[in-house]
């Protein structure tokens, strides 16, 4: 059916009806092939604008394969034919195949335009492929191109997904003009890389220079909001997008839910995802990680429910969050149910991410040896570091020190670069009593120079973020922070409070550990948050690693004495604190 010499006729017009034949198709790869087929048998088959149709709905179709047949076909391709070939293989996916037509432009002495530009370097950004990228940005400059700013912006997003968030800026800075899309592009670039705080910065920037956000602005200032806790900046959004009338479609939507959740107001997350007119797999699976991150298991399981109930089809990431919830509210049979469902109702096969939450499930209901037995019948392959990890937390929750010397012992073998597991394998003797195989471990961490991670919590006040580590004295205030957290302390102690020393790093003296448990992090941070805010404000702190014991039951005092609710997002999950209590059970 296709042709076999490239003999050039005169051309059908464009508007013909072998052209509405094309529009009929549509991206169906069986229609589009029968057209093609009309097309040789009428003669229009060398018609640059039908072919150039049909290599785009091919593309469109999924089919790269029958496109790249296609453009064999073609005589003296031109830069439209070309141009609409690469943009439509960036658009659906076939970055690689966009990179390769644009060779063929080039090797056809075709000249690249401002068209051909944005479309390869958004093929090279998701490509990922910074050293592809430098070459085709070095012949957007010999082109002339460099001042273009469609293409300057695809530039900027290009180096931002790639990292190179140096390089990304250096572009945004020359830039004569920006649009929404080049500032939105260094938010997400700087959000994506980890840099919530430079996200942020450059929203307010933005804002200053009077350009008008749009939802794609929105939804990577969320996402930066979502990883520093930034409640009141995410309030602010929203507030925003109500106000101004903003369409919310489901990627916003979902955006909003996770941050209420992860900024540990999950009741707006909730009000959010009731109020979508719409709604996919994705937003309802951020619902049932909302509820799970902060204990609420129950409810992570209705959502799950009605899920199914609206024929929606869990994927393997719902069941991550679904498993996950049930591992922190203790509803081991729900997530016996669940995991068996992926096979048997879905067939989805559990991977890893799966093993490590039913580990860590079971681990956390005190079925040790279920645990234990589950890890035993992965393959090698399986057996990953983070389902050891799960289990070595649940030894040292219930105290069964011989399991997780044993489950520590065998997360060094598989890393042994890895300074947490040294650290928690230390832990694990401490508590054993075996502080001669404690200095053994950390001999060996000092002889191979690995350090334990720093520990550091993080507050918003006056939408602005504040960043405590253990004994930090950085802070102007700092002499005010002390005495106030002494003082605090002192109350916490009157109403029974006592140090759980165990917490603390175990070659200290008595008095020197009460020192330094009483300086951690989150204690400064609480303490800063109390000063710095009205009676009754609840405060909303993050921390980059699990709460230790001591500073949960100490907190569990300072809500009472303060009569606060004081809500903490570890590296684990939500605790709300309320009234001497907390929400996690003390189940973490």
């Amino acid at each position: 059916m296709e042709a076999k010499h490239k003999i050039q006729i005169a051309e059908c017009p464009p508007k013909s009806a072998e052209y509405e034949a094309l529009l009929r198709a549509g991206p169906r790869l069986k229609p589009l092939r029968q057209v093609h087929a009309h097309l040789i048998v009428t003669g229009c088959h060398r018609s640059r604008a039908l072919l150039t149709k049909l290599l785009t709905l091919s593309c469109a179709a999924g089919s790269i394969a029958y496109t790249r047949r296609l453009l064999t076909t073609v005589h003296d391709p031109d830069s439209f034919l070309f141009n609409s070939l690469i943009k439509a293989s960036s658009k659906f996916r076939f970055s690689l195949d966009a990179v390769i037509f644009y060779r063929l432009m080039l090797l056809s002495h075709v000249l690249p335009s401002t068209y051909t530009f944005t479309s390869v370097v958004k093929a090279c950004a998701d490509l990922s492929a910074l050293r592809l990228g430098r070459v085709v940005h070095s012949h957007v400059l010999a082109c002339g191109y460099g001042s273009d700013s469609f293409v300057q912006a695809a530039i900027v997003a290009f180096y931002s997904k790639c990292g190179a968030l140096g390089v990304a800026r250096r572009v945004f800075d020359e830039m004569p003009q920006r649009s929404v899309v080049a500032w939105n592009s260094m938010i997400s670039g700087y959000e994506q890389n980890g840099a919530a705080n430079e996200a942020l910065v450059m929203f307010r920037k933005m804002r200053e220079c009077g350009v008008d956000p749009d939802s794609a602005t929105f939804v990577g200032v969320l996402s930066a909001c979502s990883q520093l806790g930034s409640l009141e900046l995410g309030c602010w959004v929203h507030d925003y997008i109500v106000n101004n009338g903003v369409r919310v479609n489901v990627v916003l939507a979902t955006s909003l839910i996770n941050m209420f959740s992860r900024c540990g107001d999950v009741t707006r997350a909730r009000a959010v995802f009731d109020s979508m007119n719409e709604g996919n797999v994705i937003a309802w699976t951020a619902m049932i990680s909302g509820y799970g991150m902060h204990g609420y298991g129950i409810q992570a399981m209705e959502i799950f429910h009605r899920m199914k109930a609206c024929h929606l089809v869990p994927n393997r990431v719902t069941f991550v969050a679904v498993l996950s919830a049930c591992a922190h509210a203790g509803l081991v049979d729900e997530g016996r149910r669940a995991f068996t469902s992926m096979r048997q109702e879905y067939g989805l096969v559990p991977g890893i991410e799966h093993h490590v939450c039913m580990v860590d499930m079971l681990g956390r209901a005190g079925l040790l040896s279920e645990a234990y037995q589950f890890i035993k019948e992965l393959s090698l392959e399986e057996l990953v570091p983070a389902v050891w990890t799960a289990m070595l937390g649940a030894c040292k929750m219930h105290k069964n020190f011989d399991l997780g010397v044993e489950t520590a012992e065998h997360l060094i073998s598989l890393e042994p670069e890895n300074p947490g597991h040294y650290v928690l394998l230390s832990n694990m003797y401490a508590l054993a009593g075996r502080m001669d195989r404690v200095e053994s471990v950390r001999n060996v961490m000092i002889q191979r120079g690995l350090k334990k991670q720093v520990g550091y919590s993080t507050i918003d006040v006056n939408n602005k973020g504040f960043l405590f580590s253990m004994g930090d004295k950085s802070h102007p205030e700092t002499n005010e922070i002390y005495q106030y957290l002494d003082e605090l302390m002192w109350r916490c102690k009157e109403a029974g409070y006592a140090p759980v020393p165990e917490s603390a790093m175990h070659e200290l003296e008595e008095e020197e550990r009460e020192y330094a448990l009483r300086y951690h992090s989150e204690k400064l941070a609480v303490a800063f948050g109390l000063m710095k805010s009205s009676h009754g404000k609840t405060l909303r702190i993050v921390k980059n690693l699990r709460i230790c014991e001591d500073c949960h039951s100490a907190i569990k005092f300072i809500s009472v004495v303060t009569n606060r609710e004081i809500i903490i997002r570890d590296k684990l999950r939500f605790h709300h604190f309320r009234e001497g209590s907390c929400s996690c059970l003390d189940y973490w």
